[in-house]
């Protein structure tokens, strides 16, 4: 077995030193990675279900929430406050995501919650839309929600299909397109 020479030895203890801490350096810069990474995957994830929020007038001012005009038989609907205030916290909202922007319906629920909608819940729908779609069960309801949308579309019916959770108890349903990913 050949000797190695101080010079040698030093050398070859430096490298190993070298290496492990090296090794251990990427380690942590890994775990440091890792942990910011989940940590903005999970702001993005969509909300379930999003709690009440109600609207004061020091937070928006809505001209939709000031106006209340009385309208003449044969003009244009003006949606009250009352009409607004019934529609915010008596009805239940469904908004479904159909583009491939992930948490686009929570955002929305989110934002429908800053204007009042506090009874919101937000899941995904299977086949991907151009423009939004506002799915009331009854005629009227939820009309007033087309002025937050790129120009959506509002029918009285159901959605059965493209969607996994049950649509029962809900009033409202909200297909968002991709006219409005931008939330």
């Amino acid at each position: 077995m050949k000797k190695q020479s101080a010079i040698g030895l030093f050398f070859s203890m430096f490298l190993r030193a070298a290496v492990i801490i090296m090794g251990i350096a990427i380690v942590i810069f890994g775990a440091v990675f890792l942990k910011k990474f989940m940590d903005k995957e999970k702001d993005k994830t969509p909300a379930t279900t999003v709690g009440e929020n109600v609207l004061t007038e020091s937070e928006v001012h809505d001209d939709l929430l000031y106006n209340t005009a009385t309208q003449e038989p044969g003009s244009q609907e003006v949606v009250t406050e009352q009409a607004v205030s019934e529609a915010a916290f008596d009805k239940n909202i469904l908004v479904l995501n159909s583009t491939d922007v992930t948490g686009l319906a929570g955002r929305w629920c989110q934002r429908l919650n800053s204007y009042g909608y506090g009874n919101t819940s937000a899941s995904d729908y299977a086949t991907l839309q151009e423009t939004t779609k506002i799915v009331a069960v009854t005629e009227g309801v939820g009309k007033e929600l087309l002025q937050y949308f790129n120009g959506a579309t509002y029918e009285v019916g159901t959605v059965t299909s493209g969607i996994s959770v049950s649509t029962e108890g809900v009033d409202i349903i909200i297909i968002i397109g991709s006219a409005d990913n931008d939330q």
